[in-house]
């Protein structure tokens, strides 16, 4: 298949499977999506003193994303510039200099070459300030979100976030202090599938009460909650899902699910409350903390999903890496912080109730794209009820597929751009 074609497996209500399995297409991907578009890196409080780092892909290209003597965080790519070895092979650390363990060339924390190893070999014309660690073309940061581009060119983060930014400004501001803190640790799982399955998965509660059945009861009792079942839901409910142009995605959920038992809150929780008005009035804190947030997508990595954080990282056409990490509510009681901790380990932990179905239903997605018998997958859930909005924004009801075509579109349209 060559550059141009991939559109014409993309129509307005199904796609093919070669766009999950197709070598080539996954190459196409690399050079149209992951080396161009804005990709998430990382977190600003996961490297808080100067000379943290931590190890990180671009697509396939490995990077370090670093704070320096200067507190200025940087992304260089992780290649030494003498014979390519990772200068960093460690997950992550903190380090006075990056020293290659190769033939020991040692660079400052803001990639300038500190001196190559056995200079007296080298020409007297070297040029040190030639051969620092190269930095990714652009670099910004949303919130302490850091992102980066492997092209100078193209929009800016601002332009890019567009529409999604006003449900990660909700997320974040659930902190009294404004801010996330990605501290708790990190989960990694690498499941034998295509990376653009972990993004529509994430974003789709289709698959919820099938999928998820013993979870969602065992969740619905401990809360008390009533569960409205799926043949009773309004076509004006208020939860829904949504479709942002930029491939961005969202299941909103304001109303998801009603306490049928009011319960007087406990200290930690009234602390945490004050603390809310304090720091937003009490309009916007009853607000933030008495509505569930989003799940939703930045394209093409980044997933916010309740208690904690999802990077995508792909490793190959049918295997990827999905980071995990939860995300404390800076400022709040550390009982508040600790419950969030809990429910995240018995829902997304390695033993959950809800990570590891997802990741089987992945698994045998990949595995039944050996059938070939007819390859046209269907998303047509919801398309005759779909709202468009002036803004590009599509809404279409809660268990419709409306996001999971937006993505795609998005999709189509940057793997047929030269």
């Amino acid at each position: 298949m060559t550059d141009g074609n991939v559109g014409a497996l993309v129509l307005a209500d199904r796609i093919h499977g070669r766009l999950y399995y197709d070598p080539e297409i996954f190459a196409q991907e690399q050079r149209r999506i992951w080396n161009r578009v804005w990709v998430y890196l990382g977190h600003e409080s996961e490297i808080p003193a100067r000379g943290d780092y931590v190890r990180r892909q671009l697509g396939l290209q490995p990077v370090i994303m670093v704070r320096g003597d200067d507190n200025a965080i940087r992304v260089l790519y992780n290649r030494c510039r003498h014979r390519a070895n990772l200068v960093c092979h460690k997950d992550r650390g903190n380090a006075a200099e990056l020293t290659c363990p190769y033939h020991g060339w040692t660079y400052a924390r803001d990639g300038r070459l500190v001196a190559p190893t056995f200079g007296e070999a080298y020409e007297a014309s070297l040029r040190q300030e030639d051969f620092g660690l190269t930095p990714v073309a652009r670099v910004a940061a949303y919130r302490g979100f850091v992102f980066a581009s492997a092209t100078a060119s193209g929009i800016g983060l601002d332009e890019h976030l567009g529409h999604v930014k006003p449900l990660i400004d909700f997320s974040i501001d659930r902190a009294p202090a404004g801010e996330l803190e990605l501290s708790a640790g990190t989960q990694c799982v690498r499941y034998r599938g295509n990376w653009k399955m972990m993004a529509e998965n994430s974003v789709e509660n289709y698959h919820g009460p099938v999928v998820h059945k013993v979870a969602f009861a065992l969740s619905d009792r401990r809360a008390g909650r009533v569960r409205a079942s799926i043949t009773k839901r309004l076509r004006d409910q208020e939860d829904e899902t949504l479709s942002f142009t930029g491939g961005h995605m969202a299941e909103y959920l304001p109303r998801q699910g009603s306490p049928t038992v009011k319960r007087e809150p406990s200290p930690a929780r009234r602390a945490y409350l004050d603390a809310m008005i304090a720091t937003y009035g009490e309009a916007r804190a009853r607000e933030l903390t008495e509505t569930l947030p989003s799940f939703f997508f930045v394209f093409p990595n980044l997933l916010f999903i309740q208690t904690h954080l999802r990077r995508i990282e792909p490793v190959s056409v049918d295997e990827t890496n999905v980071y995990y990490q939860p995300a404390l509510l800076k400022g709040a009681p550390t009982e508040i912080n600790d419950e969030l901790l809990r429910f995240h380990e018995t829902s997304f932990g390695p033993a959950g109730f809800v990570a590891p179905d997802d990741m089987q239903i992945m698994e045998r997605n990949q595995a039944a794209l050996r059938a070939t018998g007819d390859e046209w997958l269907f998303l047509g859930r919801g398309i005759h009820r779909e709202h468009h909005l002036a803004d590009g924004t599509v809404s279409g009801q809660f268990m419709d597929e409306t996001q999971l075509r937006g993505l795609w579109r998005h999709y189509a349209h940057l793997m047929a751009t030269p």
